[in-house]
């Protein structure tokens, strides 16, 4: 009691015993000076019409301020300083503070908001208490004379404000659950740009080196099997990553302003090496003017998964065709397809074909090995997209795959 007067004469305010951690925990909720929000707003509304009160507020104590979250017949966002305040001292206690008239409190019969608009007489409040008993701030009921409130309508104040620390903890959790989802984005980006493509790249040249290589045959292959194997279980992994990501959390688009040939054709760059060691020719068609809005990273990935398949899947003298075309209608889409003349996909397997099987792991024409997680990928990202796809097949004649996106916004 000693150091709350040694306090008080400091501050000219009363502080609680826990100030410091209560003042953490508000700073915690990163709710201060931020916009109205309607949850909140409902709910001081509903506090005024259960009391039948004009006026109500959700306030929040800082270190030398009141700040008004949400208001009822008042105006939101206001703050006044804590020794004038008197959810203040609602903050002292863990239970209702109800004072019937303000012009009979010392404390407060001179204060602006007393003797002056909206000259008010009748406080009633609840504080705004966390699990672990500290009280960020108060849901308060005022009006203009001097009344007493019901025990039914006391109790309905204790009821929403509790209420509204839940819809506290829903915000954070919110807010903690957007930057992991931000932060698990960025890391799938950095696995797919900076260790798939440089992996896809060195798969690609060993095949070449495979084919072409005029030196010690023995020792090449031998130098070269270990350098593809490591490459393609990293290759696996990486997938196995971003598949089960997708698994655990939702996934969101970050957009860009790309221009669509150029990018198929820097992944087409990638697979270039392969294709020439297994002789099949890549050609493409482009219809894709001016720039073109979507998640380019997810895009990549995509258009990626669907040309590594043909090429997997393809054998010596087989054609892949990749197309691209913009359509420009009341929201422009945009059309990509990418067809093989390889092996054809089983028919048992379309059913099911754009979900995680492990019957879909196929080897390749010289033995690639298929993980069967790329397909679920591309449907996955088509559609955050609000895209789709299809596949058209026949076996041993080749396979097509589809895409539309349109243009986000």
């Amino acid at each position: 009691m000693q150091q709350l007067i040694e306090q008080n004469k400091t501050t000219g305010f009363p502080l609680p015993d826990n100030e410091s951690e209560r003042q953490m925990a508000v700073e915690k909720y990163n709710i201060l000076d931020t916009l109205p929000e309607e949850e909140f707003d409902s709910l001081v509304e509903l506090a005024a019409i259960i009391t039948e009160s004009p006026m109500s507020q959700m306030n929040l104590l800082d270190h030398h301020r009141q700040w008004t979250k949400s208001a009822y017949g008042l105006e939101s966002g206001e703050e006044r300083s804590r020794s004038e305040a008197i959810c203040t001292y609602t903050i002292m206690g863990n239970e209702n503070l109800e004072i019937q008239d303000l012009t009979q409190d010392d404390r407060f019969k001179n204060a602006s908001y007393v003797e002056g608009d909206p000259f008010l007489k009748y406080y009633g409040g609840y504080p705004l208490r966390t699990e672990k008993g500290l009280n960020l701030g108060a849901l308060c009921v005022l009006d203009t004379k001097p009344k007493e409130l019901s025990k039914t309508q006391k109790k309905a104040l204790k009821t929403i404000a509790n209420e509204i620390v839940s819809r506290l903890e829903i915000r954070r959790t919110q807010q903690k659950l957007e930057k992991l989802n931000r932060e698990k984005d960025q890391f799938l980006r950095a696995v797919n740009h900076d260790i798939k493509s440089p992996l896809n790249g060195i798969i690609s040249s060993t095949h070449y080196l495979q084919n072409f290589w005029e030196g010690d045959r023995d020792e090449l292959n031998s130098i070269l099997s270990m350098i593809e194997v490591s490459g393609r279980k990293l290759v696996n992994y990486t997938s196995e990553l971003v598949s089960n990501s997708l698994e655990n959390g939702e996934s969101s688009l970050i957009l860009d302003e790309v221009q669509v040939d150029e990018l198929i054709i820097d992944l087409i760059h990638i697979y270039t090496p392969l294709a020439k060691a297994k002789q099949i020719d890549i050609i493409t068609e482009f219809d894709t003017p001016g720039l073109f809005k979507l998640d380019d990273e997810k895009f990549k990935l995509i258009m990626s998964n669907l040309i590594s398949n043909a090429l997997k899947f393809s054998s010596s003298g087989d054609v892949i065709t990749v197309k691209a075309e913009i359509l420009e209608t009341d929201n422009r889409m945009l059309y990509c397809s990418v067809s093989d003349t390889g092996l054809g996909i089983p028919q048992e397997f379309i059913p099911t074909l754009f979900t995680k099987n492990k019957k879909h792991q196929r080897k390749g024409t010289q033995g690639e090995i298929s993980t069967g997680l790329g397909l679920p990928i591309v449907k996955q990202f088509v559609e955050l997209h609000n895209g789709g796809v299809k596949v058209e097949t026949k076996d041993n004649q080749g396979t097509t795959f589809y895409i539309a996106i349109p243009e986000q916004h």
